[in-house]
């Protein structure tokens, strides 16, 4: 059975570059996140924050992505085969293949900060970006390790390396879809179920899972119910309302066309997260219907950047503020604050990407070589146990 789906690791390459635009506009073009045009760095910003043009900074959008996709991956093969083996194999290792990289990527950042390299703060002046210094957390060995292994993972910590705010979310979303398929996975009316976890997480990063999970399911449980139903013809307007949605600001909607999609009294409903889900949603919905897209996202460029997509997520973050900032320093000192910006992404991108690939190499790829085989020797142990146990019983009752 195959392990990959190439064209998701394609859209999730897309998503992961879309997340390191967004925090360098975050730190050198603020205006876009926080809606002061007293703070607007160049003239595309107050234009750019309020319409579709968003969607090539859009960070958080990207990681409604992440989530939806983490939710089609983790249940693709149970509704294929009905095998709850694959579940327990995935949730035995789910938690290592998040924590191995995600924790060297606290440490990496950690000897940034030891190292005297966190050159971000001396740039706020500049760039006037409200963005905290990620290089402020406590210098200690043991905080750092308890920061990495607990906090990023079961209380949304972010110190060191703000962007793991995500893994808790990511951690915990993984054992919702797992414990749903043990409990409901073969139901037919599974669907109550559905909805009800729509209803209670309707405004939750969570609810990107559950819907991963439904396009999963119609997928791959039996005849493929989204071909069935969608024409391919319907993909561009599925996917024109995914980016739509996903296009939702960070700043105000007012007199924008994005105030029609909230309505009064509604002040503690995030609209933001809600919006930015649905749209991943929806989107992925279009791919998974039109072979044109899928052909788009399963070509060389994009499958190497969703190799890429875990290692560039983990890393691009500390570079930017530490190399990226450095050398904004140095520029801002010769030239205008739009040349020093404009050398400073060149010359640092190409570093990112470095390194992320020698991050994807060593310690990624190793890490999923390391963890398929154990978590199946595992579970091969566990089923030879439990067939043993059951064949003695049976002699026992002969």
């Amino acid at each position: 059975m195959k392990t990959k789906i190439a064209y998701l690791d394609g859209l999730r390459g897309l998503a992961a570059c879309v997340v390191v635009v967004s925090h360098f506009c975050q730190i050198f073009a603020p205006s876009v996140f926080e809606g002061k045009p007293e703070i607007a760095h160049f003239p595309f910003e107050g234009l750019a924050a309020r319409t579709p043009l968003n969607l090539m900074f859009n960070g958080n959008f990207s990681v409604c992505v992440f989530f939806v996709l983490s939710g089609y991956v983790l249940s693709w093969r149970y509704f294929l085969t009905k095998d709850k083996m694959h579940i327990y194999a995935s949730a035995l290792r789910r938690f290592f293949r998040l924590a191995i990289p995600a924790s060297l990527s606290v440490c990496l950042a950690f000897a940034v900060m030891r190292l005297g390299w966190g050159y971000f703060d001396d740039i706020r002046q500049a760039t006037q970006s409200s963005m905290p210094d990620p290089f402020t957390a406590s210098p200690r060995i043991l905080v750092m390790i308890q920061e990495a292994l607990y906090h990023t993972f079961f209380t949304y910590g972010s110190a060191y390396n703000p962007v793991l705010w995500t893994m808790t979310y990511e951690l915990l979303g993984s054992f919702l879809i797992f414990g749903f398929l043990l409990t409901l996975g073969r139901f037919r009316l599974r669907i109550i179920g559905y909805a009800a976890l729509a209803v209670l997480l309707a405004d939750s990063y969570y609810l990107g899972f559950v819907l991963g999970m439904v396009l999963s399911d119609l997928t791959y449980s039996g005849r493929n119910l989204l071909t069935a139903v969608l024409p391919p013809w319907s993909a561009p307007l599925f996917l024109g309302a995914g980016l739509f949605l996903g296009s939702f600001p960070y700043v105000g909607i007012d007199n924008t066309i994005y105030s029609i999609l909230v309505w009064k009294g509604s002040s503690a409903f995030s609209f933001f997260v809600f919006y930015h889900t649905l749209g991943a949603g929806l989107t992925l919905t279009a791919l998974l219907i039109s072979p044109r897209l899928k052909s788009l996202f399963g070509r060389q460029p994009f499958l190497y950047l969703g190799t890429l997509s875990f290692s560039l997520y983990l890393v691009h973050f500390t570079v930017i503020c530490s190399l990226g900032s450095y050398l904004f320093y140095q520029f801002h000192l010769l030239f205008s604050y739009g040349l020093s910006t404009v050398l400073t992404v060149i010359l640092t991108t190409p570093f990112i990407f470095a390194l992320a690939h020698l991050y994807c190499r060593f310690v990624d790829a190793p890490t999923l070589a390391m963890l398929s085989p154990w978590s199946r020797r595992v579970m091969d142990r566990l089923v030879r146990k439990k067939s043993g146990r059951m064949t003695v019983e049976k002699s026992k009752s002969v």
